[in-house]
């Protein structure tokens, strides 16, 4: 088999194989011995296929089972179920194609589920009679063709809003993961120009880097489709569209305990990444521009510092606005985060009323819908202790008053933003 097979296609190859072989039994009784293990592989596969569906649900995959063509094999399973048919004709038993949830599968279906992959008993096989073992392996193979049905369905009919949080979830696996290897990089490109040498240079690179970016794309087509020409910017939102419908052109990449990105979409998020940082660094004026009385404070500092440690964690569409929208959080509010409450054993500031913010900004959409409060506490605190409670109950932790000016200032911030998009 080839190594370069998904571990999907191989099963799915293995069992069109072994199916094959029932017509080579040289009795009913060899005939009965290879369905029955036919009908275990479809059933622990079509299992497999529904935990993978379920997975592909909350984010959409960039890698997993990419070369099985689900509505071929919806169709080469009922090529399948045509030769159980034929095979036992030969031996004089009648096969109805049609078979579908039939008691005697229900009943095996839920016997060999106690039965793990290195387990030995046969006790599932125990629980249906010699004439049954054809209906059960046809409702096997046919429970297959739907779960392979429902998995063509749902890919070739991806949502706005799941290719949008997909994005962000890879986005953000891409920051925890590989990010600071490629700021590192380009912090040390950056640091043999001076000031004045610098500008020049970065936007030579920046036209080198878009250059090399659009390389990766066909035709001039497909480059508008991520990136707008008139406004010189990327188009984030047309960056991951092209993203899960060209899935095949980013390599196999993996989000789990232990992520894997293609060299492909390392190459398209280090470049993301890239282009950040030379944006940031080529809009210096705006930074001399602030007034003495804006500078920020070490108080503003060590708060803006804290909530920093979960930007990451940041939805896509906000995360180049958050900085700015803490950063007035803190000025329209000081006096309430500058003094701790009697019983915070934390004395600098306030960190209650900070994670009380922090939740609401995340009710609002501002973070990840999917990363939990456990993990954003870990990521502030270091633990997940006490703390997490203001982030799940936001501003309901907070004095009435409090809560209503602040939950008025965040609507006049979103309103602000979404006339200036």
């Amino acid at each position: 088999m080839d190594d370069n097979k998904s571990k999907e296609y191989i099963l799915l190859t293995n069992l069109e194989q072994k199916t094959k072989a029932l017509s080579c039994s040289s009795c009913l009784l060899s005939q009965n011995a290879i369905s029955l293990s036919i009908a275990v592989d479809a059933i622990r596969l079509t299992k497999l296929f529904e935990i993978m569906l379920q997975q592909w649900q909350g984010c959409l995959p960039l890698g997993d089972a990419r070369d099985v063509n689900f509505p071929l094999w919806g169709d080469k399973i009922w090529d399948m179920i045509k030769v159980v048919r034929n095979s036992y004709r030969l031996s004089g038993v009648d096969v109805n194609m049609y078979e579908f949830e039939s008691g005697c599968y229900l009943l095996f279906k839920e016997k060999q589920a106690g039965v793990d992959a290195m387990g030995n008993s046969i006790e599932p096989f125990r629980s249906i009679s010699g004439s049954e073992v054809p209906v059960v392996l046809v409702c096997a193979l046919r429970e297959l063709i739907e779960v392979l049905m429902q998995i063509s369905e749902f890919l070739n009919s991806p949502t706005e809003e799941l290719i949008a949080a997909s994005f962000d979830q890879w986005k953000s696996c891409y920051r925890k993961h590989y990010s600071k290897n490629c700021q590192q990089r380009y912090k040390n490109w950056k640091i043999q120009y001076s000031p004045r040498a610098l500008k020049k240079s970065l936007h030579e690179r920046t036209e080198k880097e878009l250059k090399s970016f659009k390389e990766m794309f066909l035709n001039d087509e497909e480059f508008e489709m991520v990136y707008d020409v008139e406004q010189k910017r990327i188009d984030s939102d047309g960056l991951s569209r092209f993203l899960f419908t060209h899935a095949e052109r980013f390599g196999v990449s993996y989000i789990d305990a232990r992520p894997m990105f293609s060299k492909e979409l390392q190459g398209l998020f280090n470049f993301l990444e890239t282009w950040h940082l030379m944006q940031s660094d080529l809009q210096p004026s705006k930074k001399r521009a602030e007034k003495p009385s804006e500078v920020a404070d070490e108080l503003e500092r060590k708060v803006l510092a804290l909530v920093g440690k979960v930007e990451h964690l940041s939805s896509e569409q906000w995360r180049d606005r958050l900085p700015d929208i803490w950063r007035q959080l803190f000025r329209a509010f000081r006096n309430e985060i500058a003094k701790a409450g009697p019983h915070e054993k934390f004395k600098e500031f306030s960190k209650k009323t900070l994670y009380c913010i922090l939740g609401h900004l995340k009710s609002k959409g501002m973070y990840l819908s999917q990363v939990t409060n456990t993990e954003i506490t870990l990521q502030l605190e270091g633990a997940n202790n006490g703390m997490r409670k203001y982030v799940n109950n936001g501003l309901a932790e907070l004095h009435p008053e409090l809560r209503k000016r602040i939950s008025a200032h965040v609507d006049r911030e979103l309103q602000s933003l979404a006339v200036g998009k």
